[in-house]
């Protein structure tokens, strides 16, 4: 029997990392130093990328459920709106942004990999590792003292910013803390907020933010010297920075912390991973730290089962460092910017900031370069070694009139602006109803083979082709699907193959897809490899160099 993965940390990273193991075949160990799961707010936005990835993994109505859809933010200063951003803009199934507090986010999780056959062991703390060519060697220690010493495979440290995990593997956690010291109060009030709406005020002496949450609760915070601070301090502060008049009525969670921006220099270690705050730390401001942990855990997990069942190289490996941590290096980078941003005391720094967002904000450009980067539907991995791309010379493609199955200037120039391998595949509805996120809903891979403007039978043909080869060799992991743009199933397509009717050609507009071309989308909904014109040769070259 072939040892398991350990994951340390059972909190919405861990979750993340031991569901997507789990159902993907993997057997899957998950400890948690902690006794009892929490039932504290703590972190509590989960963003449209994330929300995508959940609907992959069939959670994301129990999420919807369980949470508060927020459309949109507001910026106040002195005593007048400076910003309004609606979410309806990010180019997602999911625009908005989830107010869902952690210890739901962990509930869920928590119910699917128990349905997977899955559960959380407590009071369980690493107390040291080792590993060598074939596995892991990790001593756990319980409340009272009680060792055992545990075998795995590999080994995954979702224990956050104090992770035993990085202190094992000797990580340094590079960077510096803020000066400001954050409250952060989690309350039932009376106002006459938005509801459905996040309101900020920037004050001369400090920052103001709220964030409504399910059943009536609200997220505050502020940034003040605290140490321990109360209700009344809340009330205070919230008043002296321009919040209209509010009541607390209880007060479920309050606290003070300060905030760091840390990273490690690397994701991997032989045969263990960090991921989330194990892996680094950064301003709450735009509430993407565990959003960017679970999208962390949901990379490295769909490698890493391919890896164990044999069906992928090790090396595979070597791209979740590649892939994720420029990501984090990017998010640190831009929320230390926003918080010197919101947090500045400088009147004429403030001033100059105040006029510049009011106007920044209202360029609808602007809008939706903010929104995609927030939201994290902009990430991509162009830069990772696992992804490439073929295209014929420009100098192949016909001027004027179609000529078979070719790309014309103008196909060629469309596959130039359409979604490049790296990038996030974004949804589109066909005429069938099919939407693209939803043929994404299995384990494995995606092969779209678009069919073009040139319906022939030597285009199905190679289509058809194509996907017979790849079911072949690689069936496995990788799900073919042609996309023909009619309303009517083309009868020169085998029976076995699937099919989507896209006559009004919307997902072929927004593929670039004007003459024959593929996408090969990963199980985290990236565009792996891409090709026009669809060509055996070149995708076998790039699946082979995935895929044992």
């Amino acid at each position: 029997m072939s040892e398991p993965i350990l994951v340390v940390g059972a909190g919405p990273v861990g979750l993340m990392a031991a569901c997507e193991l789990r159902r993907r075949g993997a057997d899957v160990r998950i400890v948690d130093c902690a006794e009892m799961a929490t039932d504290k707010s703590k972190a509590l936005g989960v963003h449209a990328r994330t929300l995508e990835l959940l609907d992959s993994m069939g959670l994301v109505d129990r999420f919807l459920a369980a949470g508060r859809q927020i459309h949109g933010t507001n910026a106040f200063a002195d005593g007048k709106r400076i910003v309004h951003v609606e979410f309806h803009d990010i180019g997602s199934p999911f625009p908005f942004v989830l107010a869902i507090p952690q210890a739901d986010t962990e509930r869920l999780l928590r119910e699917r990999l128990a349905e997977l056959g899955g559960a959380v062991e407590r009071g369980l703390k690493l107390a040291a590792l080792a590993q060598d060519d074939a596995g892991v060697t990790a001593t756990l220690e319980r409340p009272g003292g009680e060792r055992e010493t545990a075998r795995a495979a590999w080994l995954i440290g979702c224990d956050g910013a104090h992770s035993a995990v990085r202190h094992g593997l000797g990580l340094s956690f590079d960077g510096v803390p803020y000066e400001e010291r954050f409250v952060l109060a989690d309350v039932q009030m009376d106002c006459t907020l938005p509801e459905d709406e996040v309101s900020a005020y920037l004050a001369p002496d400090g920052l103001a933010a709220l964030f409504p949450l399910p059943g009536g609760r609200w997220r505050v915070i502020v940034d003040a010297p605290l140490e321990q601070p109360t209700a009344d301090d809340v009330l205070r502060l919230l008043g002296a920075r321009g919040v209209p008049p509010l009541a607390i009525r209880e007060t479920n969670w309050i606290a003070s912390f300060r905030i760091h921006r840390r990273l490690v220099p690397h994701y991997r270690v032989g045969r263990c991973f960090v991921a989330g705050d194990a892996a680094h730390i950064h301003s709450p401001v735009g509430g993407q730290g565990m959003n960017t942990g679970m999208q962390d855990a949901f990379n490295l997990a769909w490698k890493l089962a391919l890896v164990v069942h044999g069906a992928a190289r090790p090396t595979l490996l070597d791209s979740y460092d590649a892939e994720r941590r420029p990501v984090a290096a990017a998010t640190l980078a831009g929320t230390d910017l926003a918080t010197k941003v919101v947090t500045l005391r400088n009147p004429v720094a403030r001033e100059v900031r105040n006029r510049l967002a009011g106007f920044l904000s209202s360029l609808e450009v602007v809008q939706r370069r903010m929104l995609a980067q927030a939201s994290e539907v902009a990430i991509d991995y162009r830069a990772s070694p696992i992804v490439d791309e073929h295209r014929a010379p420009v100098a192949r493609a016909t001027v004027g009139k179609r000529v078979g199955e070719g790309p014309t200037l103008s196909d060629w120039m469309d596959f130039g602006g359409a979604p490049h391998a790296g990038d996030r595949v974004p949804d589109v509805r066909a005429d069938d109803a099919t939407s693209l996120h939803t043929l994404l809903r299995h384990t494995k891979s995606t092969l779209l083979l678009f069919d073009g403007s040139a319906p022939t039978p030597e285009g199905y043909a190679n289509l058809a082709d194509i996907a017979r080869r790849v079911r072949e060799r690689w069936g496995a992991h990788v799900e073919p699907v042609v996309v023909v743009p009619r309303a009517d199933r083309p009868s020169e397509l085998p029976a076995q193959e699937r099919v989507v009717l896209d006559a009004s050609k919307a997902m072929h507009r927004r593929y670039g897809a004007g003459s024959e071309c593929l996408y090969l989308v990963r199980p985290d909904g990236y565009v792996g490899f891409r090709s026009q014109p669809a060509a055996w040769k070149p995708l076998e070259e790039h699946l082979a160099s995935v895929f044992v």
